[in-house]
């Protein structure tokens, strides 16, 4: 919360990776930098086989299965009409990497 997120911008889209148990924390943050969130995307994870990933212990009480990129938005910002949908299924690969296909989604 010390970092001055707020000069970045006056108008513009905020995207910001979540896990479950850190889901408000993200909401305080926003809030602090200036961000309305409008909206959350979800990342369904699949291994190479397609299947969601169970395996590992990623959660405190539960497997998570998916992350959270919640979206805000500061002043009067151009947005991506196109986004149609909120969740994306798509592979892991190296620890803390995103789909790429959150590229087309975010600009």
């Amino acid at each position: 919360s010390t970092m001055d997120i707020s000069c970045l911008q006056t108008d513009g889209v905020l995207f910001l990776w979540v896990t479950g148990r850190a889901m408000e924390l993200g909401r305080e943050l926003m809030d602090a930098w200036g961000y309305s969130r409008v909206e959350e995307l979800i990342w369904v994870k699949m291994n190479q086989l397609q299947r969601i990933i169970r395996t590992g212990r990623t959660g405190h009480w539960l497997n998570h299965s998916k992350e959270h990129c919640l979206v805000g938005i500061k002043g009067s910002p151009t947005l991506n009409k196109c986004i149609d949908i909120d969740v994306l299924v798509a592979e892991v690969r190296e620890t803390s990497r995103k789909p790429d296909e959150m590229y087309s989604l975010l600009e």
